[in-house]
């Protein structure tokens, strides 16, 4: 993750849900220093916040932007594809790591030659870097997770508005904290726990502001799995590839995007041909196609580039700062109301997500309860005893092994 001293009180104390979260989207960039000033009047403290309130913004818009333009292609009279439209803004993604590549390579420092600068990225594959072979184990696992991931939430907007869809899936937070605790280890804390239930209360007053009907409820469950899927996907990411730098990431992406294109085409192609998915050559929302996979790029390059040049913290406020945005737009554009229990549900979503990020610092202060502190620490104890008594009998097989 990012190594500058100015941004541990950030990330530190909030590793694992802003790691999970920044580790597939970009992490420490060491060929690329974050003490660069643009202007030598400001400080670069102060450039780092100017250059996150701009950060903040074009997430809030980008996102806001690419869910609202492909809601409006699927209302299209002649298209209906979810799927299409899924394949169709991840092709698009294909130009993350030649907009990286090339600035860096003309602009870079002049000791990064382009081959050197390629190998540093190619490393997130490992020793042996891209082959076909890591193309097949990682890109071809995690482009079937992020199809998965994008089609629930493309096809929740068939079903409910935007806004909901996009506080749903802010809970994708909660989601990656409880898998990180079964796969990752993670301890956890009481403020994680209140998060959680801020987290499972709002999207109850989601569904009930809804109304329980089956139609509506397939959209909160397409939402909450969108949800879900994201947050395996960044757990996955962290588990099997780890921190991974800006230049590292555009490649992962861009490998995504071409795998995307060349082996999931014959899906798309067998829902056309099933009639699951419809749609008129001759009368296709391009305008809104277009807008919503520029926008997802611009969305996962701001991000790339936010973390290797601003706080962690910015990625997240711009996050959310888009729920509210996308109600505004539903309420001005689609006449869509949010009513005062949806509200209170995304303000528990919210309170939930914001949780999330108190740093580890402040989270020691808060205890659990007598009684359950002496329980966790039996449990503690316990886990180390068996720890202790694993590692025993394997020293004893070796040395078996050995005589």
């Amino acid at each position: 993750m990012l190594t500058d001293d100015k941004d541990s009180k950030y990330h530190n104390g909030t590793k694992d849900v802003i790691e999970l979260e920044l580790a597939t989207t970009g992490g420490d960039d060491s060929h690329q220093s974050t003490d660069r000033q643009w202007c030598t009047c400001i400080s670069p403290s102060a450039q780092k916040w100017l250059l996150g309130l701009f950060i903040i913004i074009g997430i809030a818009v980008s996102w806001v932007g690419s869910t609202q333009f492909a809601q409006s292609s699927l209302y299209s009279p002649s298209f209906n594809a979810p799927f299409f439209t899924v394949w169709f803004s991840t092709v698009w993604m294909i130009v993350c790591y030649p907009l990286y590549f090339g600035p860096t390579c003309l602009f870079g420092s002049k000791q990064n030659k382009a081959k050197d600068i390629y190998r540093q990225n190619e490393a997130v594959f490992g020793k042996r870097g891209l082959t076909w072979w890591s193309v097949l184990k990682l890109i071809g696992p995690f482009c079937i997770c992020w199809a998965a991931c994008n089609y629930m939430y493309v096809y929740a907007l068939t079903i409910i508005s935007a806004a909901d869809v996009t506080a749903l899936f802010a809970s994708n937070t909660v989601f990656i904290y409880i898998l990180s605790w079964v796969w990752l280890s993670e301890t956890f804390t009481p403020l994680k726990l209140l998060a959680t239930t801020c987290s499972i209360i709002g999207v109850v007053l989601m569904a009930y502001s809804e109304g329980f009907s089956a139609d509506s409820g397939v959209g909160i469950a397409l939402a909450l799995g969108a949800a879900v899927t994201s947050a395996l996907y960044k757990v996955l990411f962290k588990r099997f590839v780890g921190d991974a730098n800006l230049g590292q990431v555009s490649l992962f992406l861009t490998l995504l995007a071409l795998f995307d294109l060349f082996c999931l085409w014959p899906i798309m192609v067998t829902l056309y041909f099933t009639d699951v998915e419809t749609w008129d050559w001759s009368d296709m929302p391009w305008d809104y196609l277009c807008g919503s996979a520029a926008l997802q790029v611009v969305y996962n390059f701001l991000i790339n580039f936010g973390i290797a040049f601003t706080y962690p913290l910015f990625i997240a406020v711009g996050t959310v700062v888009g729920i509210p945005l996308n109600a505004v737009v539903d309420f001005l554009w689609r006449e869509v109301p949010f009513g005062y229990i949806k509200i209170i549900g995304t303000l528990f979503i919210i309170a939930g997500f914001l949780l999330m990020l108190i740093p580890a610092t402040w989270q020691d202060k808060v205890r659990w309860p007598k009684c359950m502190r002496c329980h966790q620490s039996c449990h503690d104890n316990q886990d180390d005893k068996e720890e202790l008594d694993r590692d025993a009998r394997q020293d004893a097989q070796t040395q078996t092994e050995d005589d």
